[in-house]
């Protein structure tokens, strides 16, 4: 078994970050539980959101204790989309009711809510801030026994693993190219030409940084003016916030010369993109843009990674969006069918760019409604947890066969997308959890030789240790 576990994709930093205002009032160290108002909305949404952990998943004692030394740490300033409620439920309820179902849903303090609410043109203030929270808090836990550190590259990266076991290793992303200053009620009315200019010197800005964020997302919920999402905002929120403007829209000029800006070494270090949460169409286009690249310069390649997904199970790109996406659509599926998970097509394109694969612990992406129904009707917890193994399982061997080679098993990883709101697996509600991950995923294996025509080689025990 391996000594330590790896997360692709989590937020050790944005409960933290956002417990106060002006200033935090809490470390990465601490665990946060939600502040909840007793009034009807949060009520209603104590019982609608029941599936969402109220404490932190992922703060640094938590990883330290589960064993999790290598960390993509994604930062992200929250979008004003969703703290901007539609205006019925807000003129019924009020401003600050709002502000107080928002918090308790997510962790983030209602004075962090209420500034985000009224501030304009934030989000590149916010990222920066983000980062020298997380830069100066480097060092022991209050404890004594753990330690964090920023690393920049895999020479700092294998020296922490192999001298310093008790440090968690963080690497920078960030999820939503927004946080570059974009997506604002002040730069929607910018011309082309000025925003152009801005993001090209807020980009060179955060590639100087000190530690430049290895990945970043280019969407996130909500029109960022850069390129479209995929819907992505379950029932019953998708009721109080809206995210259909730029939804399923494809890459603006201002997204291509970002993709550009973050891609290229004239300006420092690449900064890889991370394909969730963009529309198909716009992953149709940048996985052109990754091809054409990649065939004419094979010894820099641009790998494409997926930090946080589950899989649809549909054969091609084209094939996922066929249904509209709503609840129907994974209704009866054994799979998430939705388009915001990733084909069978893409699944071959990330393998043949030597990108990488992380699958999230949101039930709500790896498998159907009336699956996960089932599953958590089951009262025996053994049953309980072989059958999230099973659906985990099938995710990731979705993947091996779609690829049809046994270097499928070299893309796969685990980006839990801990404390991003994510309807958790019952039986992995936090990071403590990854050992009994790792012990539950072997066993199942072993005992029922699920898909062994796909280990090829590898024993239960090797496919996990790959994974983890």
């Amino acid at each position: 078994m391996t000594g330590f576990f790896s997360d692709l994709h989590c937020h050790p930093a944005l409960k933290a970050f956002n417990s106060g205002h002006p200033l935090p009032s809490k470390s990465m160290w601490d665990t946060i539980r939600h502040e909840c108002a007793d009034n009807a909305l949060t009520r209603l949404f104590r019982r609608k959101s029941n599936s969402i952990l109220k404490e932190s998943q992922c703060s640094l004692y938590q990883l330290a204790r589960g064993g999790v030394r290598v960390v993509l740490l994604s930062m992200y300033p929250p979008e004003k989309g969703f703290v901007t409620f539609r205006k019925v439920p807000e003129m019924i309820f009020g401003e600050e009711t709002v502000h107080e179902v928002l918090e308790h849903i997510s962790g983030v303090h209602k004075d962090r809510v209420r500034a985000i609410h009224r501030q304009e043109n934030h989000y590149f203030h916010d990222l920066n801030g983000e980062y020298e929270y997380i830069r100066k808090g480097q060092g022991a836990s209050p404890c004594g026994r753990y330690q964090y550190a920023l690393v920049s590259n895999y020479t700092e990266l294998q020296h922490n693993l192999q001298h310093k076991p008790d440090t968690i290793n963080i690497i920078l992303s960030i999820e939503g190219a927004h946080s570059l200053g974009c997506g604002n009620s002040v730069t929607e009315n910018m011309t082309h030409e000025q925003l152009k200019e801005e993001l090209t010197r807020n980009i060179r800005k955060m590639k100087s940084w000190v530690h430049v964020p290895f990945s970043i997302n280019l969407a996130h919920h909500f029109w960022n003016q850069l390129c479209g999402h995929a819907p992505s905002i379950p029932q019953p929120f998708n009721t109080l916030v809206n995210q259909t403007r730029g939804m399923n829209a494809g890459l603006t000029d201002l997204g291509r010369h970002v993709i550009l800006e973050l891609l290229g070494r004239h300006n420092g270090k690449r900064v890889i993109l991370d394909t969730k949460h963009m529309s198909v169409a716009a992953r149709k286009e940048y996985y052109d843009f990754v091809r054409k690249y990649n065939y004419l310069n094979p010894t820099d390649k641009i790998p494409v990674l997926c930090s946080h997904t589950g899989v649809n199970g549909f054969v091609t790109m084209d094939e996922s969006l066929r249904i509209k996406d709503h609840n129907r659509k994974s209704r009866y599926s054994y799979l998430h069918r939705r388009s915001i998970n990733i084909s069978d097509e893409e699944i071959r394109i990330i393998h043949e760019s030597q990108g990488i694969i992380g699958i999230m612990m949101d039930k709500g992406n790896l498998g159907g409604i009336k699956k996960l129904q089932e599953i958590s009707a089951l009262e025996d917890v053994q049953k309980k947890t072989d059958a999230f193994s099973e659906l985990i399982w099938n995710n990731i061997f979705q993947i091996v066969h779609a690829v049809g080679q046994p270097t499928a098993w070299d893309i796969i990883g685990i980006g839990s997308d801990y404390d991003g709101m994510i309807s958790h697996v019952d039986v992995y509600h936090n990071a403590e959890t990854f050992r009994d991950m790792e012990h539950n995923l072997t066993e199942y294996l072993d005992k029922t030789k699920l898909h062994r025509e796909m280990w090829y080689h590898y024993q239960p025990h090797e496919l996990v240790s790959k994974i983890l």
